[in-house]
């Protein structure tokens, strides 16, 4: 028990953000957690029971702020080749609004990037031209998509493959934020890349700050030959 409730006071002390020890001092006024002591020192005494625990936990955990904190920490954002692993992003394309800021990466690796973006009421993606390929899967609100001249309603659930040097650009439509997870093969910005606004991204970009790193736009016999990948998995 008091293994356990150290592990929950220091969680919530240094592990969390401020909405969320925000969210458990709220909830708890009358407990030990609610003293800056206990949050920063073992729990020797009056300890909060296990049920108050358990509903605060999954008070934090059901939260929108908790869940997209989670898909944020989830993937690659060091200028390096991933890990030979699992990246995991727990209901990634679901219809609940996450983000907030226009553009997000959300993980790099040798050969693609997963970006997620959110075009407000009224705003756009910007007419453009990528030398990668680019697969936009929407997740929240409706749009229209021009591809080459030609225009398409979009909608939650719906996916446009954009083939590289294809002119493209998708319009927000409606009262509510256009939502997408868009996949560049091989990558196009920078790996930790946030723009809250278009108007920043067009900055860096113009400014040549949001470029992809150098070891996302290497060919697969370059990255066979430095053992970077290997068929037999043994790194």
């Amino acid at each position: 028990m008091l293994k356990t409730a150290q592990f929950t006071s220091y969680r919530l002390a240094h592990h969390t953000p401020s909405y969320y020890r925000a969210t458990s001092l709220a909830l708890n006024h009358t407990s030990p957690l609610h003293s800056s002591t206990h949050l920063h020192s073992p729990v020797t005494t009056s300890q909060p029971s296990t049920k108050s625990k358990s509903k605060l936990q999954t008070h934090i955990e059901d939260s929108p702020e908790y869940k997209t904190d989670l898909i944020k920490m989830a993937g690659n954002k060091k200028n390096a080749p991933p890990e030979h692993e699992m990246v995991y992003f727990k209901q990634l394309a679901s219809s609940v609004r996450r983000f907030g800021d226009f553009r997000t990466v959300l993980h790099t690796g040798l050969y693609s990037q997963v970006v997620a973006m959110e075009v407000p009421v009224g705003g756009d993606i910007g007419d453009e031209v990528h030398t990668v390929d680019q697969i936009l899967l929407f997740t929240h609100g409706k749009g229209l998509a021009t591809v080459s001249g030609k225009d398409q309603e979009v909608a939650a659930g719906d996916v446009v493959v954009v083939p590289a040097g294809t002119q493209h650009q998708f319009v927000t439509k409606g009262d509510e934020p256009l939502e997408l997870i868009t996949i560049y093969a091989p990558a196009e910005h920078k790996t930790d890349t946030v723009h809250k606004t278009k108007e920043e991204g067009d900055k860096e970009e113009d400014d040549g700050i949001d470029e992809a790193p150098e070891w996302s736009q290497q060919s697969k016999k370059s990255n066979e030959e430095a053992g970077l990948v290997r068929e037999d998995a043994k790194y």
